[in-house]
């Protein structure tokens, strides 16, 4: 593989995870990790 592949692969993985992490964290306003419910959203 030449270098324009590397670099096209490499930033099209790093938009993939950027768009999973995004969406699993609901556009980052919740951590995934901080899964405790409030009161009021019960």
């Amino acid at each position: 593989m030449n270098q324009e592949w590397l670099m096209f692969l490499g930033s099209a993985t790093l938009l993939v995870v950027y768009l999973c992490l995004s969406a699993a964290t609901e556009m980052g306003t919740k951590l995934p990790w901080n899964q405790v419910q409030d009161d009021d959203e019960a």
